[in-house]
């Protein structure tokens, strides 16, 4: 899931640009927003079912009519937030707000922002420069493609597991080239009879405040050949990462 950030000034101009942007996002894949309410409580009926429950101590509740569900969460987080929209799988995340910070921003009006790469951009330069923002990957995420493979009459058997990156004995590592090995592993696994499809992906979680990650998932046709894909894919990922000098836990 792309995040793409946007950073303006009170009445700059911020979400009449993201409304212009979701629909071009939305051509190529299902889009999802974040809003930074910022100094201003964001208010819930008083008195109502679900309001009534949040106070109680639920730590999420949900209401549902026709049209729509309403999930309202006790927590402020960012991540947490778009952990939500990346499980659903959410192809881009817009994000209005948080000026601080060091995820890539589209800066609008004359603010001051962290880590700018574009300023006042027209919609369509953003769509030209996806691969400049980052990606954001839960498990749950990046089993929503697999899920989506056909081929086999048997129901998939999905199965997924994380590697955490130690980020104090990172070092410098070139992430790009990382991804393509990686990816290398992952088609070589893609092969083996019974497979449906394999995923690997690195989350730079540092940017969200979490930790870095190696996430993995396989899809087989039965859990053993899932689990040896796994495992395989584990493996090799691993004896990659130790051969950069990339610490793991």
């Amino acid at each position: 899931m792309k995040v793409i950030q946007v950073a303006g000034l009170s009445g700059s101009g911020k979400t009449t640009f993201i409304r212009t942007l979701i629909p071009l996002l939305a051509r190529l894949g299902p889009v999802g927003t974040v809003k930074h309410i910022g100094h201003h409580a964001m208010k819930i009926p008083e008195g109502k079912d679900t309001t009534v429950m949040l106070e109680a101590g639920a730590e999420a509740v949900a209401g549902i009519d026709q049209e729509k569900t309403i999930i309202t969460l006790k927590n402020a987080s960012l991540a947490d937030a778009l952990d939500t929209l990346a499980g659903r799988g959410i192809a881009f995340a817009v994000v209005e707000g948080y000026k601080s910070g060091p995820l890539p921003k589209i800066a609008i009006g004359d603010v001051d922002v962290e880590a700018c790469i574009l300023r006042n951009p027209e919609p369509e330069e953003v769509i030209r420069t996806l691969d400049r923002f980052p990606a954001y990957f839960t498990l749950a995420g990046i089993l929503q493609e697999p899920r989506e493979a056909g081929g086999v009459d048997k129901k998939p058997v999905n199965l997924a597991a994380s590697i955490v990156l130690h980020p104090a004995e990172r070092g410098e590592v070139n992430f790009s080239d990382l991804r393509r090995e990686l990816t290398r592993i992952t088609q070589s696994v893609q092969d083996l009879p019974g497979i449906i499809a394999a995923r690997v992906v690195i989350q730079q979680g540092a940017l969200f405040g979490r930790r870095d990650e190696l996430l993995i998932a396989a899809v087989g046709e039965n859990g053993n050949v899932a689990a040896a894909a796994l495992i395989q894919i584990f493996s090799r990922s691993r004896e990659l990462l130790e051969s950069l000098g990339i610490d793991l836990h």
